[in-house]
């Protein structure tokens, strides 16, 4: 699980002139609070996660910009999770890897708010764009996904702290660019 700013960035080089509706969809499935929820709706609780993306990918034919923003947030977690994720768990000494990892990525997600040309504003344009409109084939909850916007954007900006040394710039870079072409492999071949 990436930090907010990163499915972000991994959705600007996707598509950066993409609608705000594909960026909200691409942070939305993080709106889900109970960690159990959160395993079931990003698919960490299967066995055969790549292939329930793939059933994913394949279920919406006519995806709306929101669905396919969400499909690459699902996507972009698993890419993470078998990677810079593992690898924090694996390389951690001491008790409670999970503050220590959520105060990384909170660094990362921080200086790249700050760091873009892009990240402010579009937060503006997420936490602006109406609730109605919020739907999707996933059943996410709409005053949910606004709730956390609102809080995510505030913190955000309120907190110019960063870059993760674990996570820095340079890496972070690298693997949304890497992400993204995969992505883009990953829509040829199952869509």
């Amino acid at each position: 699980m990436p930090s907010l700013m990163v499915h972000l960035l991994t959705a600007y080089k996707f598509n950066k002139d993409s609608n705000t509706a594909f960026f909200i969809g691409n942070i939305a499935p993080d709106s889900i609070s109970t960690w159990k929820e959160k395993d079931r709706s990003h698919l960490r609780d299967r066995s055969d996660r790549l292939e329930a993306l793939i059933r994913l990918a394949r279920a919406y034919e006519d995806q709306s910009d929101m669905d396919q923003g969400i499909l690459l947030h699902l996507f972009l977690d698993y890419k993470w999770d078998i990677g810079p994720m593992k690898g924090f768990i694996e390389g951690y000494q001491g008790p409670g890897w999970l503050q220590a990892y959520r105060y990384e990525i909170g660094l990362a997600s921080a200086w790249l708010y700050h760091h873009t040309s892009w990240g402010q504003r579009l937060w503006q344009q997420m936490e602006a764009y109406p609730k109605g409109l919020l739907s999707n084939n996933y059943s996410f909850i709409a005053d949910d996904i606004q709730g956390l916007i609102s809080r995510n954007h505030t913190w955000h900006r309120d907190n110019n702290i960063g870059p993760s040394p674990y996570y820095p710039p340079a890496f972070v870079e690298e693997f949304t660019s890497k992400a993204v072409a995969d992505f883009k492999d990953f829509l040829s071949q199952y869509k």
